[in-house]
């Protein structure tokens, strides 16, 4: 099976799941910064569930999900950093798309350090450490996540903290959850 995000309109015949979300029109620090609509509009963005993978050009990201757990959610949500805000070196129990839908952000990964602005997408692969900062001066930095996870973790965070002592640590970020889709 393959997770892809898409930029606009998008309506797929052959997909499994598809769900649409549609960008606030006027509220640039609220959060969440939008919400997810049964219908596809053109400034949206449209995540899907195939199984083979998308090349089309309003592909913005595709990624094979890998192993499915035998129960599964696909969940749906928000991560709203303010100005200084640190997701410190954490992993989640489910791999999944992201896509930045305001701000910038650094990634610090074992294997990489990347910094990310608006409009760009990642994968992250599941119990796979990173760490997130939020770079903007002024404002909120926001991304979407959509991630294939047990099913235990319905209506429960993923988030662990690789280090426990990083518990006593601010923590600013604030999550949306959308929705949690049983597959």
């Amino acid at each position: 099976m393959f997770m892809s995000l898409l930029s606009g309109s998008v309506l797929l015949k052959n997909a499994l799941v598809q769900l649409h979300w549609q960008p606030l029109a006027d509220k640039v620090d609220a959060h969440p910064a939008g919400h997810l609509n049964e219908h596809a509009r053109e400034n949206g963005l449209t995540f899907v569930l195939t199984k083979t993978g998308l090349s089309t050009p309003d592909v913005l990201a595709c990624h094979p999900c890998g192993p499915m757990p035998a129960s599964a959610i696909l969940r749906i949500d928000e991560v709203c950093f303010p100005v200084g805000a640190i997701a410190h070196r954490h992993t989640h129990a489910g791999a999944g798309i992201r896509h930045l839908v305001r701000g910038s952000l650094r990634l610090e990964a074992d294997e990489h350090v990347q910094t990310l602005q608006t409009g760009e997408s990642w994968f992250e692969a599941a119990h796979a450490p990173v760490r997130a900062v939020a770079l903007q001066d002024v404002g909120v930095t926001s991304f979407l996540r959509a991630m294939i996870i047990p099913a235990k973790f319905e209506g429960k965070s993923t988030f662990t903290l690789a280090d426990p002592n990083d518990a006593n640590l601010p923590r600013l970020q604030v999550t949306h959850r959308h929705i949690d889709l049983p597959l």
